[in-house]
């Protein structure tokens, strides 16, 4: 019998045997690539909001914070994204809340519904972070300001505060008064908002103790177009150093009309307006040897120095406060996200709530550690001292953050 070279077709029986086992080849070759897909699923971006006015009153402070929000996601994304996700990149959602509560309110309503964040960052004016801070607080989403008040660290649970809080920087101000006068008659005029009246209700209780004598507690209506009347006031009132609490625009009249009448006081400009390139470039040298306090600064270590290089070189003048503050808080976020290894906002929220980072870009603040306490505050924030000097802000104070001698007028 002649035997066929080919094998024979295989019965139904056996047909089915065949295609069994094909079917559970190409299941096993195929499981790499369903491990692949989930990878690559994993890999999806991670939504970011940011709350910032970059329209209305808050528009100078908002833009530079927009330009140094992108330049911090830029760089976590360049450095390979969140590794405990695969990868994923930061994606930056930027809402204008255009200096205004209500579009705060419905402009945070919005980007949580719409975009599904992880975590915020925003807005730094307090009147607007408070606001902000209590849409995110409903809907469970961790929210991450540079703004000072201490409100927000009262009966809150998604809101981290990292830096220095309004109360710190009045102590910081008073200290600062006996570097130019053993005998400090202050003059506070404070713009009757949440971070007028915060900052200058710690100014006022704390006076005492640190050996400064208030001889004037002046609040005005925020926007105001003449600084006349206010300015005759604290000349009026004998003081030999004024802290004025205001944003640019008000901050820019106060300090021209000073020098208009040529009224010789000592100032220390807080934060706020004053510690931004666009007070200088509206006031020139009539800056030089003013002082103020900040919750950051661009010379104080060399993390924030590198930054401030990447920033001059993109946006042009300095990395300011509340920008550079928030290039810190990205990296808190990205590390809590690692953390976490997840995009959840309320297990994103519990990394934040036990982060310890003393090392990078996260740790970038003065005090050198970010770890927060039961209210959100942390523990190792204070402010720094800063001076004009040379059309730029050095940080003169407290001793062991200086980087600068103190110049005496």
């Amino acid at each position: 019998m002649e035997t066929s070279r080919y094998p024979k077709s295989p019965g139904p029986r056996r047909r089915r045997e065949v295609l069994k086992s094909a079917g559970a080849a190409i299941a096993a070759t195929a499981l790499p690539n369903l491990g692949f897909l989930r990878r690559s699923r994993a890999a999806e971006p991670v939504n970011i909001g940011a709350l910032y006015p970059v329209t209305g009153n808050f528009a100078q402070i908002g833009q530079g914070c927009v330009n140094a929000a992108k330049l911090a996601v830029q760089m976590v994304n360049d450095a390979g994204g969140i590794k405990a996700l695969g990868g994923a990149k930061l994606n930056l959602i930027i809402s204008d809340v255009q200096s205004d509560p209500t579009v705060t309110r419905t402009e945070t309503d919005r980007l949580i519904g719409s975009y599904k964040p992880s975590a915020i960052h925003g807005a730094f004016a307090s009147a607007l972070t408070l606001i902000a801070s209590e849409v995110a607080e409903r809907a469970k989403v961790p929210l991450i300001t540079g703004s000072s008040t201490d409100q927000l660290n009262q009966g809150r649970h998604f809101t981290f505060t990292p830096f220095a809080r309004a109360s710190q920087f009045a102590k910081a101000q008073l200290q600062m008064a006996k570097l130019v006068s053993d005998t400090p008659k202050v003059a506070v005029v404070f713009e009757n908002t949440a971070f007028g009246t915060s900052t200058s209700k710690g100014l006022r209780e704390q006076a005492p103790d640190q050996g400064a004598e208030i001889v004037l507690f002046e609040p005005y209506s925020a926007g105001f177009t003449d600084a006349g009347p206010l300015v005759n006031k604290i000349k009026a009132s004998g003081a030999n150093m004024l802290f004025p609490v205001s944003y640019l625009n008000d901050l820019i009249l106060i300090i021209r009309a000073i020098k208009q009448v040529r009224l010789d006081i000592a100032i220390n400009g807080g934060s706020g307006g004053f510690v931004i390139p666009d007070f200088y470039k509206n006031v020139g040298s009539l800056a030089e040897g003013l002082l103020g306090v900040a919750h950051w600064n661009h010379d104080i270590d060399a993390d924030a120095q590198k930054v401030n290089a990447d920033y001059r070189t993109q946006y042009g003048g300095f990395l300011f406060e509340y920008a550079g503050g928030l290039v810190a808080q990205t990296f808190m976020i990205a590390d809590a996200l690692e953390q976490a290894a997840s995009t959840d906002p309320e297990k994103v929220r519990d990394a934040l709530a036990v982060l310890d980072v003393s090392e990078g870009y996260a740790a970038m603040c003065p005090g050198g550690r970010v770890k927060f306490g039961p209210d959100g505050k942390n523990i190792y924030a204070h402010p720094v001292g800063v001076q004009w000097q040379h059309a730029d802000l050095a940080t003169v104070f407290p001793k062991e953050d200086a980087r600068a001698e103190l110049i005496k007028a």
